[in-house]
């Protein structure tokens, strides 16, 4: 004779389903990355005086936490957009800029090229540091909670437009201009991010040489 199984309680079988939608919602919370420790803070953005750019707190490639101040004393050179970007925009504008500051700072030490990804979704810590080492020089990258993000990119006059992508179901728009800030935190202009590999070289030896524009 065959033992026939025995139902579960009705508490067993609700206690059972309540730890099953547990695990399911750390897997999803999981999936959206550090970057949600950045909207528990809030998003901390400021002009400190500055017509475009300022202050930030953005989350790094490293689950860490990186703000305008982290660059005081290094000109930093601020462009948005993803790793899925549309066109692959951001691939020839970060290769570009990598090979224009490797000719003017060899050392890393002058300049500061912030990547910022409004795709948090997707551009997680790991994605991004593997994203990072496509490129020459040492691309800083970052990402933020998406209320986070619609600040930064306000502040920063950079927009933030999703389109259609028959790969890859979305892409986003790299913003036109990679904004310069001065090695004190205060805006020093902008530079195309269409601009090829001579014309941003130039602009870096003139950002060194002599008074911003």
């Amino acid at each position: 004779m065959t033992d026939t199984q025995t139902p579960k309680p009705a508490g067993q079988a609700a206690k059972c389903r309540m730890l099953t939608g547990a695990v399911l919602a750390l897997a999803l919370a999981a999936g959206y990355g550090a970057y949600k420790a950045s909207e528990s803070m809030g998003p901390m953005v400021g002009s400190n005086g500055n017509e475009i750019g300022g202050r930030f707190r953005l989350m790094d490639s490293s689950d860490g936490t990186m703000t305008d101040t982290s660059f005081r004393g290094r000109w930093m050179l601020v462009l948005f957009g993803a790793t899925h970007c549309v066109d692959n925009a951001c691939d020839k504008t970060l290769m570009q800029l990598s090979r224009a500051i490797n000719a003017v700072d060899p050392g890393g030490k002058t300049f500061a090229p912030i990547f910022v990804s409004l795709d948090p979704q997707r551009d997680q810590s790991s994605e991004l540091r593997q994203y990072a080492l496509k490129f020459p020089a040492k691309i800083i990258a970052g990402t933020g909670a998406p209320a986070t993000l619609d600040a930064v990119a306000k502040e920063f006059h950079a927009p933030i437009e999703k389109r259609p992508d028959p790969v890859w179901e979305y892409a986003y728009v790299m913003s036109p201009q990679i904004v310069i800030m001065d090695p004190q935190g205060h805006y020093a202009g902008t530079l195309s991010s269409a601009a090829e590999e001579p014309e941003m070289e130039t602009r870096l030896r003139g950002l060194l040489a002599g008074p911003h524009s």
